[in-house]
C-alpha cells in the first residue's frame, strides 16, 4: 500500500497535537471514495456538508478527519478547524515546499486532461512517476492531488484550469511548478472573459514571477503566442521550447499520414534529430499534443523515444475513443467525443472525421456551453458548415441549436430539444450509416446517447 508524504509527525507539529504515530496512504473530500489509511477533509460546499459524512469515512478507512464540526460518535482523531479547504491548501504548500519532485503543469484551453494521461502513459514503465486523477485541477482538485502523491515522487503531473481571472496564479502558488506547458488558447470559458486576448492572459497566470518555471513549452501555433513568449522573457524562463505544426519552432511537425486506425507521425526536434512514432487514433488535431509531449520528455532529461509507448495509449472514453457496434450484421463504429465541447475541439474533430469517412455518417453535436456573448454565433456557425455536408445525417441537440431549427431544418437535419427526445427517435436514423460521430458539452449528456446506442447494438470486441 502506498504511503504519502504527509505523515502524523507532520500533522502532529503543524496542529501541535499528539497522535497516534501513523502513515497516511491518501487524502479525499468524499466521503464514498474513503479508502483505508485515508485523511478525510470535511468541507462544507454550498449543496452538500462534509461534516455529515465523518462516520461514513471512517467506516471506509479513514484514520484522521479534518473537521469544520466534530463528529463525537466517531471514533478516530478529529481536528477542528474554521475552514477544511483552507487547511488542505496548507498542507499541500507544506508538502509542495518539502519536496524535491519536479513539478509538471500543463494548461490550455482543450486537452489538458488527456495530455497528462498521455504522459503519465508514455512514462507507465519508468519509477516513481505520479499523475493527478482525472480532471483534478482546480482550487479543490489541484492541493488534493499534492497530497496524493507517493513520498518517493521523482516527477509529478498536474492540469490546472481555470474559468476566472486569477484561478491559475492561486494554483501556481499551491503547485510551485518547474515545467510549465501552454497547449492552446481557445474560446472556451469564454461567457467570463471580454476576448480570447483576455483568455490568453489567464492562460498565461502559469508564468509567475514569483513563482518562476525553469522551462515553459508552449505551442507556437496558438493565439497570442507573442503576448504569452514576451511574458516568458520579461521574467527571464531559463528555458522556453516551442511546437508548431507549421512555423519554426523547436519541435516541427515533419509529416504524418492516416493508415486504418492510426496516425503514423514523423517530427523534427531542433532541426537535427527525427522521430517517428505512432498514435492509436485517426484524430489528425492530437498531432499538436503529442509535440508537447516531446518536449516534456526532453525537459524531464528522460529517452524521447518514449513517445513510441502512444501506439499502445486507449483514447480515453468520450474524447475520442472508437466503438465497434453491430447491427443487423453489419458493423458501425461509434466515434464517442461526448465528454466535452468547444468550436476549435468541435471542428477539429470534425474536420478528422470527414477526412477519414466520405460514406454516409449520423453526426450528432450537442450545444457547446460557457460561450457567453458569442454563443449564438458559434452554433450558427456549427449549422452553417454541417449545412453543407449533404453526406451525412445531422442530429443537434440542445436549446441553442434548436432555437434555429426553423431555417435550417432539412432531410438531413434534424433537432432535439434534449438528449432523451434525441434518443426516443434515434433508432430511425441508424439504418443506412456506418458511422456516427458525437460531441457535445458534457452538462448536455451525449453519454446517455453512446450508452442507449451501447445497449441498443451489439458491441464487437
Amino acid at each position: 500500500m502506498k504511503k504519502i508524504s504527509l505523515n502524523s509527525d507532520d500533522i502532529n507539529k503543524i496542529f501541535n497535537l499528539n497522535i497516534e504515530k501513523q502513515y497516511f496512504t491518501g487524502c479525499n473530500v468524499d466521503s464514498r471514495l474513503i479508502k483505508k489509511g485515508n485523511i478525510f477533509f470535511a468541507i462544507k460546499g454550498k449543496s452538500n456538508d462534509g461534516n455529515k459524512y465523518i462516520a461514513e469515512a471512517k467506516i471506509n478507512g479513514a484514520t484522521l478527519a479534518i473537521v469544520e464540526k466534530k463528529d463525537h460518535k466517531v471514533k478516530i482523531p478529529q481536528i477542528l478547524v474554521n475552514k477544511s479547504h483552507l487547511i488542505l491548501i496548507k498542507l499541500a504548500k507544506f508538502i509542495r515546499n518539502n519536496s524535491k519532485s519536479k513539478f509538471i503543469a500543463i494548461t490550455g484551453s482543450v486537452g489538458k486532461t488527456s495530455t497528462k494521461d498521455a504522459l503519465a502513459h508514455i512514462l507507465k514503465n519508468e519509477k516513481n512517476i505520479f499523475s493527478a486523477r482525472k480532471s483534478y485541477n482546480n482550487i479543490f482538485g489541484v492541493p488534493l492531488e499534492i497530497l496524493n502523491m507517493p513520498n518517493n515522487t521523482k516527477i509529478g503531473i498536474f492540469e490546472v484550469g481555470m474559468n476566472h481571472k486569477n484561478e491559475i496564479k492561486k494554483l501556481i502558488s499551491i503547485l510551485k511548478p518547474n515545467i510549465g506547458v501552454i497547449l492552446n488558447i481557445n474560446y472556451v470559458h469564454g461567457g467570463n472573459f471580454n476576448s480570447l486576448k483576455d483568455i490568453a492572459l489567464a492562460k498565461a497566470e502559469i508564468i509567475d514571477e514569483k513563482y518562476p518555471l525553469d522551462t515553459l513549452i508552449v505551442n507556437k501555433d496558438t493565439t497570442h503566442f507573442k503576448l504569452i513568449n514576451a511574458k516568458a522573457r520579461k521574467i527571464k524562463i531559463k528555458n522556453i521550447f516551442t511546437y508548431s505544426t507549421n512555423k519554426n519552432a523547436n519541435i516541427m511537425l515533419d509529416d504524418f499520414r492516416i493508415n486504418k486506425s492510426q496516425l503514423n507521425i514523423a517530427i523534427c526536434i531542433y532541426e537535427e534529430k527525427k522521430i517517428k512514432y505512432k498514435m492509436n487514433s485517426t484524430n489528425s488535431y492530437l498531432i499538436t499534443n503529442t509535440m508537447a509531449l516531446i518536449a516534456c520528455l526532453k525537459s524531464i532529461k528522460y529517452d524521447l523515444n518514449l513517445i513510441k509507448n502512444l501506439k499502445d495509449l486507449s483514447i480515453t472514453k468520450g474524447r475520442g475513443n472508437i466503438t465497434k457496434l453491430k447491427k443487423d450484421n453489419k458493423i458501425i463504429k461509434l466515434h464517442d467525443h461526448s465528454y466535452n465541447s468547444s468550436p476549435t475541439s468541435l471542428f477539429a474533430s470534425l474536420n478528422s472525421f470527414l477526412k477519414i469517412s466520405n460514406q454516409k455518417n449520423l453526426i450528432i453535436v450537442g450545444d457547446m456551453h460557457e460561450l457567453g456573448s458569442k454563443s449564438n454565433y458559434y452554433h450558427i456557425k456549427v449549422l452553417n458548415f454541417l449545412s453543407k455536408n449533404r453526406n451525412s445525417i445531422h442530429l443537434l441537440v440542445g436549446k441553442n441549436f434548436f432555437k434555429n431549427r426553423k431555417k435550417y431544418s432539412s432531410a438531413n437535419m434534424h433537432f432535439f430539444n434534449n438528449v432523451e427526445y434525441l434518443n426516443s427517435e434515434i433508432v430511425n436514423f441508424v439504418e443506412q450509416i456506418n458511422k456516427i460521430f458525437i460531441k457535445g458539452s458534457n452538462s448536455i449528456g451525449l453519454y446517455k446517447t453512446v450508452n442507449y446506442l451501447n445497449n441498443i447494438m451489439q458491441i464487437k470486441k
